[in-house]
């Protein structure tokens, strides 16, 4: 087995989260007050909207993708840091993701 050098570790993917608050607010304004309400509106299984919800897990592209379709708006209003910090996509990435959404 290799050790890795001290001060060189493996680059990680910044984690992100979904901004439940948002979501949930996003969902109330078109009547949709259950997590039922918003898997149903946006096809998202019921059991990961929940870990989502939760922030146990993140959002895929395609479930990120899914809840910005099924309730408007940009998909950066949709994540959020770890920390609660806003997460600021590249215009390029937001243009991608709609795309293949489209």
């Amino acid at each position: 087995m290799r050790s890795r050098s001290p001060g060189r570790q493996a680059a990680r993917p910044e984690r992100y989260r979904l901004n439940a608050q948002a979501l949930r607010a996003k969902a109330g304004a078109v009547g949709d007050t259950e997590q039922l309400d918003i898997a149903r509106r946006s096809g998202v299984d019921p059991g990961a909207l929940s870990r989502l919800l939760a922030g146990t897990r993140s959002p895929s592209l395609e479930t990120i993708v899914a809840l910005a379709a099924a309730y408007g708006g940009p998909i950066e209003d949709l994540l959020t840091r770890p920390d609660g910090t806003p997460l600021r996509i590249p215009a390029q990435v937001v243009r991608t993701a709609a795309a293949v959404a489209g």
